[in-house]
């Protein structure tokens, strides 16, 4: 799309917010980026661990990032609209507490379907209490088994909703990795770094950190993104209204972090000048509502495919979301193949992006090389 002025501002200005411009944010680790985002989208655990990595000052290794979770400086849980997240530890418990009410409520209305009663869920909670006492670890197929050896039989759709449940609720959360399994601590035994900020202290802290961390955003986006009401998303801007300012752009009222967007065009201009190759589902996409600015409605609809909820990879370039991407491993290498949605990027921007795959492999200790587009070539 072509970008007046403004929207190339809002591009930059969300891309530096995101610790996507170097120099910008202080974060040196994932931990410190956890923090800084507050939560970030975690479906996709490869692409999480890519996202945080982008992120920190440090480039870490995959390696490195998954060591992080399993030694408890990050943690992966559903905090909010059911949705697994990463945050900083200190932070999972009282975001589910402050952002999760609404889920567990809507989970509640399938419960019938599924002829799960608050009797068995009860039940089964106890197994899983019982599994994981004394700081123990267990995967999902452990779990499950436990429950059918107590007299607890689950069918699929039946386990996933009470594990998901048990989740949401933080009984338990994700552990550490085994491999590609994934493995369950009970949550105050795993993330024993806790706070427990009254609601209105909370809801202001949300609207801050929201805020900081991907403005310019509007009040809509941080109801859709906390699945919050609205009158909870007013009483946290209101709380947090000292820190924060309006700006108008692309005649639509943003609010941004104090002091923030006063940039003068060369920022604009060095924010967006490196592409990206963005995990799927990242917070760049999916940390707002109001999309406009940084992806048509067809490149949309090629990101997610039949808007069917399943994010991909992104390419990024000039700040706009300009195609896809998709990596291929062997042992020793990866490719990655984009897929503009229109034409190709130019040949500058080819060069920097065929930087990029060299960084991704760098995170996965392979060697990284960009393929030529499966779509188009010129």
């Amino acid at each position: 799309m072509r970008a007046n002025a403004d929207v190339r501002r809002i591009r930059a200005l969300r891309l530096r917010a995101q610790g996507l411009v170097p120099g910008v944010r202080d974060w040196s680790s994932a931990a410190d980026v956890a923090h800084g985002m507050l939560a970030m989208q975690a479906q996709d655990a490869a692409g999480v661990r890519w996202a945080l990595a982008l992120r920190a000052g440090t480039s870490p290794t995959d390696a490195e990032v998954i060591a992080d979770l399993d030694g408890r400086r990050l943690a992966r849980n559903r905090p909010s609209r059911g949705t697994l997240q990463v945050t900083a530890p200190e932070d999972m418990h009282w975001l589910s507490a402050t952002l999760g009410p609404r889920a567990l409520r809507a989970a509640e209305q399938r419960r019938p379907q599924l002829a799960l009663d608050d009797a068995t869920l009860a039940a089964a909670e106890g197994v899983v209490r019982a599994e994981l006492a004394d700081g123990a670890v267990r995967t999902r197929t452990e779990l499950v088994a436990a429950c059918a050896a107590r007299g607890i039989p689950l069918d699929g759709p039946q386990a996933g909703h009470v594990l998901r449940h048990l989740t949401q609720a933080m009984v338990m959360v994700f552990a550490r990795s085994e491999g590609r399994v994934d493995c369950f601590a009970l949550a105050d035994t795993w993330l024993t770094t806790r706070r427990s900020p009254a609601r209105s202290e909370a809801l202001a802290e949300v609207a801050l950190r929201f805020v900081r961390a991907r403005g310019p955003v509007t009040r809509n986006d941080l109801g859709r993104w906390a699945d919050l009401p609205m009158g909870d998303v007013d009483a946290g801007l209101e709380a947090a209204a000292d820190a924060l300012e309006t700006v108008r752009l692309d005649q639509v009222d943003y609010l941004v972090e104090a002091g923030t967007a006063d940039i003068d065009d060369a920022a604009v201009d060095e924010a967006l000048r490196r592409p990206l190759l963005l995990p799927a589902f990242d917070e760049y996409l999916l940390g707002y509502g109001t999309r406009g600015a940084l992806i048509t409605d067809e490149g949309f609809d090629l990101v997610v495919p039949g808007r069917n909820g399943v994010f991909r990879p992104m390419v990024v370039v000039d700040g706009e979301i300009v195609g896809t991407w998709r990596p291929r491993s062997s042992r020793t290498a990866v490719t990655v193949t984009i897929e503009p949605f229109g034409a190709m990027p130019t040949a500058g921007a080819r060069r920097s992006l065929a930087a990029c795959a060299r960084a991704y492999g760098r995170f996965l200790d392979r060697t990284g090389t960009l393929a030529q587009s499966s779509r188009h070539d010129s």
